[in-house]
């Protein structure tokens, strides 16, 4: 390997040091960024052109409030000019997308998200689709996925999502899976990206399918945390706990363990909450009562029918077995369960302790958005806040007493809302939101100076999208306060609330997402830091320690094909540790090395290093090799797929039919490859296709990944430590001596 490799000439330690950083820095494509761009992001638009022409697709997770729907609207005016680009964002969401696009003059096309789960999507599009709140599209089974999988299909797409991750590692994978194939990354020797987050492992490499920016972006406010917690004890809520817990529920030990959360989850929102949920459970038991009566044994789906549609599957169906075989509810509850309906009635008369407590944060009069999880608690917030209090839920939202559209309770807390409280209409207006979530996603709300979690949500993401309303690029508050109610204590012994949240807020530091920090978003800072200076290839010394290597190389196809490299890698080498690709380690040789003065390296020193790294390109190709036959084995519908067109292949090689042969090889590469989610959907398709329908499905068939018939490495750059430079410690001895300091 070292025969084949060249170090370069001699250069300059900082030289070197940027030519590293710039091999590593994630790829960008320059791009004429319009005037309503902030220059802090341009690199996310370059980015995410270059991502999109290379893989087909990426997704922007830049945090809450930093401005991706700008940054999105600028790739989608670069790759679809003066053509509409279809965006698909949450129904709340659409008037927000259509005033930003009316701004910056890109003509858009907006679709809901509740649309795509009915299959109602737009037929024609530019080439470029744009995914808002793409957390949303993370489950394939849901119909919304399926649909947008197949309607994506030959398109690419930039998703947009402050909080990709929700309950696990593989909700990125399906989202990115909408527009990129699974085998994206096999050059970086990620055969999988699927089987990769399914492990619980990340990968500097995934860096390139998913953007992030700076951490904390400067441009955005302040935030002061506060939590309250509810020590003082709540007997009216001890007394309803104590009485459910007699409740049996179901046999079935999981049916009754999901009833018995669910209804606990309602006691942490509020009384008016847990109260519909008793009585909504009590219905489900009267009509189970008077289906047992009829001989009848009801199934998940039979009660769903029973019930009308009521909406009284919104405590438990979701949760509960997916089949329609018995489902036994405990009759025997009801006489107990009617007694505590009553009591939780009575004690949704009264202020509880967190009511009290919300009315003393909100005395101060600053604006406030206040989010629970349950529609009732907003409508019992409403009630007992007095009239000057807007309020929102998924069917209807209003001021007071008063039903006003959506957007006219929202407009009082937009950018604009101080000042038009200050008008002489402003004398009415309102100064606090109660909403569930349905405002926790997308909406500039930032108008307001506070967020109160009146209640917990089950994912941290939640909590993320509630903040990010009024923690907004161009907010005019220097600070935010955000306050978070905790449990009482006999609901969080009984829910570990805290625990699962703790737990789930990890899961996307196991990525490099979130705003603590990104396992690969060094790589971006550091092309930064080296950004405008000249970069040099070669190899420099430093007289600088521990002693070792600092070496980085690129992969690229053989032959040439012309395109970046396919891989980027930088490697430290010490006698002690070996080779190590740790970040912290190799930032800080870096930045020894780029404030070392050059020094002169030993004779056949170069020669020593190169074929050290020979050693670490060696194991990289390796690595890639394994990639290529780790690739998870084709399912069923692909074998079915690959065993027809085998057929077709045997069928051309008989009658000496070379254009159909290659056509037929072009089908078999694409259909035993990796593929996004809707080509997935297409190879199901072919599976059932025979003979000539399947050759003539051939003809419209994505193009295969291109993958090279070998790879070369290239040396971009060596600096050797030579370790610090240190001299014998001179003693005093007679004046004037060879080895003495003394005068």
């Amino acid at each position: 390997m070292a025969t084949v490799l060249a170090t370069g000439p001699a250069a300059g330690p900082r030289g070197v040091v940027a030519a590293l950083a710039s091999s590593l820095a994630p790829p960008r494509l320059p791009a004429a960024a319009p005037p309503w761009l902030w220059p802090s992001q341009h690199v996310a638009l370059e980015r995410a052109l270059a991502g999109i022409a290379r893989y087909g697709g990426a997704l922007l997770a830049d945090p809450v409030g930093t401005g991706k729907t700008y940054v999105a609207l600028a790739v989608a005016s670069a790759l679809n000019g003066s053509g509409p680009t279809v965006c698909l964002v949450p129904a709340a969401l659409r008037e927000q997308w259509t005033e930003a696009a009316g701004r910056t003059g890109v003509p858009i096309v907006t679709c809901s998200h509740e649309r795509a789960s009915r299959g109602r999507l737009p037929a024609h599009t530019g080439r470029l689709v744009l995914i808002d709140e793409s957390h949303r599209l993370r489950n394939p089974a849901t119909r919304a996925y399926g649909h947008a999988a197949s309607w994506l299909l030959g398109r690419h797409a930039l998703l947009l999502s402050a909080t990709p991750v929700v309950n696990r590692l593989t909700d990125l994978a399906h989202q990115l899976r909408l527009a990129v194939r699974d085998d994206a990354l096999a050059p970086h020797g990620v055969a999988s990206v699927t089987r990769l987050l399914e492990a619980g492992h990340g990968h500097p490499a995934l860096g390139l399918l998913v953007l992030t920016g700076p951490a904390v972006p400067a441009a955005r406010p302040g935030i002061t945390e506060r939590i309250e917690r509810l020590d003082q004890p709540d007997e009216d809520l001890e007394r309803l706990l104590g009485e459910m817990d007699r409740l049996a529920f179901s046999p079935e030990p999981a049916a009754a363990a999901l009833i018995r959360c669910m209804l606990w989850r309602s006691a942490g929102s509020s009384p008016a909450a847990l109260g519909a949920g008793l009585r909504r459970y009590r219905r489900l038991l009267l009509h189970a009562r008077d289906a047992e009566r009829a001989g009848l044994r009801p199934g998940r789906h039979s009660l769903q029918r029973l019930t009308g549609g009521l909406g009284d599957q919104l405590l438990m169906w979701e949760l509960l077995p997916g089949t329609d075989g018995p489902l036994d509810l405990i009759i025997d509850d009801l006489p107990l369960l009617d007694a505590l309906v009553l009591r939780a009635t009575a004690s949704a008369e009264r202020d509880d302790v967190k009511l009290t407590r919300l009315r003393a944060i909100l005395a101060d009069g600053r604006a406030t958005l206040v989010f629970s999880v349950s529609r009732h608690t907003v409508r019992w917030l409403r009630d007992r806040l007095g009239p000057r209090i807007a309020w929102c839920t998924g069917e209807r939202a209003g001021i007071g007493p008063l039903r006003v559209p959506r957007r006219a309770a929202f407009a009082w807390f937009r950018a604009d809302g101080p000042r038009r409280r200050g008008c002489a209409e402003g004398r009415f207006a309102p100064l606090h939101l109660v909403s569930t979530d349905v405002a926790a996603e997308g909406l500039d709300l930032q108008g307001a100076g506070r967020v109160v979690h009146y209640d917990l949500p089950w994912t941290p993401m939640r909590l993320d999208q509630r903040r990010g309303r009024v923690v907004r690029a161009g907010s005019p508050h220097l600070d935010v306060e955000v306050v978070r109610f905790e449990l009482p204590a006999a609901l969080e012994d009984r829910l570990q609330h805290a625990g699962l949240l703790a737990r789930k807020a990890c899961l996307p530091g196991v990525l490099g997402l979130g705003e603590a920090g990104a396992e690969w978003r060094w790589l971006s800072e550091l092309g930064a830091t080296y950004h405008g200076t000249p970069g040099e290839r070669g190899v420099a010394a430093v007289a600088a320690g521990p002693a070792g290597v600092l070496a980085g190389f690129t992969l690229h196809a053989w032959p040439d094909d012309g395109l970046p490299p396919a891989a980027a890698h930088l490697l430290w080498w010490s006698e002690q540790s070996g080779w190590s690709d740790d970040p912290e380690t190799l930032v800080e040789r870096l930045e020894v090395a780029s404030a070392s003065p050059a020094a002169l390296a030993p004779t056949g020193a170069a020669r020593s290093a190169l074929e050290r790294i020979g050693d670490a390109v060696r194991e990289r190709l390796r690595a890639v090799r394994r990639a290529a036959w780790d690739s998870p084995p084709p399912g069923p519908a692909a074998r079915a797929c690959l065993a027809g067109l085998d057929r077709l292949a045997r069928t051309a090689a008989r009658r000496r039919d070379p254009d159909a042969l290659i056509q037929v090889q072009r089908a078999i590469r694409f259909a035993a490859g990796g593929h996004t989610a809707g080509e997935a959907l297409e190879v199901e398709r072919l599976a059932r296709l025979r003979g000539p329908d399947l050759a003539a499905a051939m003809a419209w068939l994505p193009r295969p990944t291109s993958v090279p018939s070998a790879l070369q490495a290239r040396v971009t750059g060596v600096i050797l430590f030579l370790g610090a430079t240190t001299f014998p410690r001179c003693h005093r001895s007679t004046p004037f001596c060879s080895t003495s300091t003394a005068p």
